[in-house]
């Protein structure tokens, strides 16, 4: 077998350490872009997860903030004028908020609305024909969908007393079947009663 020269030997050895430096830069990227995805604020909200607090109006101009609700459960739905599926679901919320609201319990709704500037219009003649009395937040620059990092409308979030997310609700659901309930029931130690007796 040829002997290599003195000069193709270090040429040879280079090209392994050219490798292993992209190799270790390779590895630390990947390490470095998980540490950010778990601290990122853009990151999933998670169940377990402290819920990512915010500030916004309703349509009267009164400013609601997370994080002063503590001691409540929340009930925070993101939604849209557009979305059908939207629209089937609240009045499900609306039966569930007026049920506790009427039994003074310590809860809160707030249904975030991700219509933009160009749909706004829209909003108050569409709770209206709802019967909406839960509060309607605005957030026609989206400053929320990108903190909870969402997946489309509707979405959800049952918070408990201490501001934790306890569950996580992808897609529209009947809010008046006990199922439904469950962990809100939970944590306010309401005993879940069937539909009728509720209506």
């Amino acid at each position: 077998m040829p002997e290599l020269t003195l000069e193709e030997e270090n040429r040879d050895k280079g090209g392994g350490k050219s490798t292993a430096i992209i190799i270790a830069i390779v590895i630390l990227a990947g390490i470095i872009g998980a540490v950010w995805l778990k601290s990122s604020k853009y990151a999933p909200v998670m169940v377990g997860s402290t819920a990512p607090d915010f500030t916004l109006q309703d349509m009267s101009g009164k400013g609601y903030t997370l994080s002063s609700l503590k001691g409540k459960v929340v009930f925070v739905n993101f939604w849209a004028t557009w979305c059908k599926s939207c629209k089937d679901e609240m009045p499900s919320m609306q039966t569930l908020y007026a049920y506790l609201k009427d039994r003074n319990m310590p809860f809160e709704m707030l249904a975030i609305s991700m219509d933009r500037v160009t749909t706004q219009k829209e909003i108050d003649p569409f709770v209206r024909s709802l019967g909406i009395t839960f509060p309607i937040l605005l957030d026609p620059w989206g400053k929320t969908d990108g903190k909870y990092k969402l997946t489309g409308v509707p979405e959800s979030y049952i918070i408990d007393q201490e501001g934790r997310v306890v569950e996580k609700i992808i897609g529209p659901r009947d809010w008046t079947t006990i199922n439904a309930v469950e962990k809100i029931f939970g944590l306010l130690n309401i005993q879940p009663q069937p539909q009728a007796e509720r209506s």
